[in-house]
């Protein structure tokens, strides 16, 4: 969506750079492509950084499972069912 945004705002950008002449008109095309690409870096960075938090709670709920599942090994029979059962059950495993 960032993305799209970026590359509308660079048509726009790049529309009104025909008003222009000479080196008027190759700067302001200059100014709207480095828009464009700070505009694009920016979104891909921003996903990047999203991606990354998700990876990161998907290993920190894993973790935290893992030591649950560990706290049932010390129980017996139907408790410990019941104890693996609830952490699976709070950490969505």
């Amino acid at each position: 969506a960032l993305i799209a945004a970026a590359d509308a705002d660079y048509s726009v950008a790049k529309a009104k750079c025909g008003a222009k002449t000479g080196n008027d008109m190759s700067v302001c095309i200059e100014q709207a492509k480095a828009a464009h690409t700070k505009a694009v870096s920016s979104a891909k960075a921003n996903q990047k950084v999203s991606d990354a938090r998700v990876e990161a709670r998907a290993d920190t709920r894993e973790a935290d499972y893992k030591v649950a599942a560990q706290k049932c090994e010390a129980l017996a029979g139907v408790d410990k069912d019941a104890c693996v059962s609830a952490a699976k059950a709070k950490f969505n495993m």
